[in-house]
């Protein structure tokens, strides 16, 4: 699922020096309306638990019926106020939420059960019983709409001090509903604690119906495809989602059984010439969505949600396709010129396409506990550049970037010549001290990496790969044709199988560049050095048993990174090196079956090569 087309990108440090992150400022309508959403409820909560506090003391059941009935009223004009402004905005709120009947229903059915518990032990017509009974109710009915405003006024504008806010605001609200029991001294059979999680039960619920979108499938991926012409308004741009040679962007969603989230960006290579994105093609240039780009058709490694193993097999997940050749982020139109070759039209919209989907993933799943931002090869840049906005959609979230087999080993005159016909300047953010200056001094990609991490000091970053990652697509393929440029896109395209000639240069780069980072940023950044040079492990099953040179198996050191926090280091999350970087695994890249020449050596003498010797 995870890896489908790993052809990668292991030129991005100068294009990772641009990414933009831009800080998303305001109040965002889809928020603004779940708060909204949310706020009709504490009033409808309110209101039904105040005509049972009635009730209680009168037993009228046209008057309970009435004001429950007007609560009603009040309660579905609300929601669909919310929906109208939203959509006006360009935000479909109504597939954000359950309906408000659902939610209605819900809310009114839990509050009778809540009566029904009260009176258990209680005699209405005993003064003293109906008393006691409708102050319970009353204090309820305050705790359900305290509860309920204070989430809405959180989720508006989420922010760390919104949740303090939120938190404090709910303390207090449960610290009075316990004087008010204790102080209503009634004969009721149920108790406090039983009483007090009836009412945030019913919290609980409508945030999760405000909060997680039950219009997306949790059975399988759902597609969802976008023709071409389609027009995206957010965060005030027009958005046209398209691939690379003109076809339509899908990309792909699925709905878990826990408040987490992971946004996973897909592999498929890179382009940026004519010989790229032409002659030989170096980039998945569409989507296919029926087949080998549909998640649903990959169930290996941590693609596989059946297996109970896989730290991400419960979770929400969004799937952001790749068809752009600018490791999602480009932001341009190119016509390549191949000479007497002919020529090639070419969008580069990764970051358009990229966008749309956060757009998503905010409006559907609102406020995750947890959010895990990877993606393999190209996407594995594509996960870095786009966290930082992603961290501003979710900035109270547990918070988690892996790059898988995009490591940024770059030549600087790659930089300088090639990374410009994406257009990352366009998107540069300003709100990140530092930044920008990545691309200009030569830091590239351990100089961004640093950056990021120590503006999100509790956010953890971390770097993935084999010691050689090889094929033509993988790291060492894009470096080899970064060390022989020329302006000859014939010969240019020999040096592309030769992918093997770069596999010691890169791996020494490679490891000094996460050593050095590492070094910068000890307290949220680590790297994982594995043996061979199989090109990313999403989409493999060695991510639950290989040890191999003493490392601690891919998910055992996910599953650190996720509960290590700077004040608090998980010991497993470790800089894990292979003492065996060298030995092949079945299955690595040869050349048409024969062994290239050295690096690799042939042990056995039966032309395949077995390990890897670099002088």
């Amino acid at each position: 699922m995870f890896v489908k087309r790993a052809v990668p990108w292991t030129l991005v440090a100068a294009l990772i020096a641009l990414s933009p992150i831009v800080a998303h400022a305001g109040v965002y309508p889809g928020n603004k309306c779940l708060s909204a959403k949310q706020g009709a409820a504490a009033k409808k909560c309110q209101a039904v638990f105040k005509a049972w506090s009635k009730w209680e003391q009168d037993q009228d059941n046209g008057a309970r019926d009435a004001a429950i009935g007007t609560a009603q009223t009040k309660f579905s004009d609300a929601w669909s106020k919310a929906e109208a402004s939203a959509l006006a905005k360009g935000v479909d709120c109504a597939d954000s939420t359950d309906t408000s009947a659902n939610v209605e229903t819900a809310i009114d059915t839990a509050i009778a059960d809540f009566i029904t518990a009260l009176n258990g032990g209680l005699t209405l017509g005993n003064h003293d019983d109906a008393k006691c009974g409708g102050a319970i109710a009353n204090a309820a009915a305050k705790k359900c709409q305290a509860f309920l405003k204070a989430q809405s006024k959180f989720i508006k504008k989420p922010s760390t001090d919104g949740a303090a806010k939120r938190d404090a605001a709910t303390g207090k609200a449960s610290g009075k509903f316990s004087d008010a029991y204790t102080n209503a001294a009634c004969p009721t059979t149920a108790t406090e604690g039983d009483l007090e999680t009836r009412i945030d039960a019913i919290s609980d619920d409508v945030v999760t119906s405000t909060t997680i979108s039950p219009n997306v499938d949790d059975s399988q991926f759902t597609t969802i495809t976008l023709p071409v012409g389609t027009v995206i308004p957010y965060e005030g741009r027009d958005l046209r989602p398209i691939c690379s040679k003109t076809t339509p962007y899908s990309y792909f969603v699925k709905r878990g059984s826990v408040n987490k989230l992971m946004v996973y960006y897909q592999g498929g290579g890179a382009c940026w010439d004519f010989l790229t994105c032409g002659l030989i093609g170096t980039f998945d240039d569409h989507v296919d969505p029926t087949g080998s780009d549909n998640p649903n058709n990959t169930q290996v490694g941590l693609g596989d949600q059946g297996n109970a193993s896989n730290p991400f097999a419960d979770w929400n997940v969004v799937f952001v396709s790749y068809c752009t050749g600018d490791i999602h982020f480009g932001d341009s139109e190119q016509t390549y010129s191949g000479g007497g070759l002919g020529t090639q039209h070419i969008e580069h919209r990764g970051f358009v396409n990229a966008r749309v989907v956060e757009k998503f993933a905010r409006e559907h799943f609102a406020n995750p506990d947890e959010v895990f931002v990877t993606g393999s090869s190209a996407g594995a840049y594509g996960a870095f550049f786009n966290a930082p906005l992603i961290r501003a959609v979710y900035p109270t979230a547990k918070f988690s970037v892996l790059a898988d087999a995009g490591n940024g080993v770059v030549t600087q005159q790659f930089l300088d010549e090639k990374f410009p016909v994406w257009n990352f300047a366009a998107n540069l953010p300003t709100n990140i001290p530092g930044l920008a200056d990545t691309l200009t001094n030569g830091t590239g990609i351990p100089g961004y990496t640093v950056v990021v991490a120590n503006f999100f000091p509790d956010v953890n970053w971390a770097h993935y790969s084999t010691a050689y990652d090889g094929g033509t697509g993988g790291q060492t393929g894009f470096y080899n044709l970064m060390l022989n440029p020329t302006t000859n896109p014939a010969v240019a395209a020999a040096e592309w199988p030769k992918w093997w000639e770069a596999s010691c240069e890169w791996n020494g780069i490679m490891e000094t560049q996460a050593a050095a980072t590492a070094s910068s940023v000890p307290s949220n950044y680590r790297y994982y050095i594995g043996t061979g040079s199989r090109h990313t492990m999403f989409g493999s099953n060695k991510v639950y048993s290989d040890v191999s040179g003493g490392v601690p198996t891919i998910v055992d050191w996910i599953n650190a990174m996720r509960n290590s926090t700077p004040t608090s280091p998980d010991p497993v999350w470790i800089n894990a090196v292979t003492s065996t970087p060298g030995i092949l695994e079945p299955g690595d890249p040869r050349q048409n079956g024969n062994p290239p020449p050295d690096p690799f050596v042939d042990d056995n003498a039966d032309m395949t090569p077995d390990r890897i010797v670099c002088p």
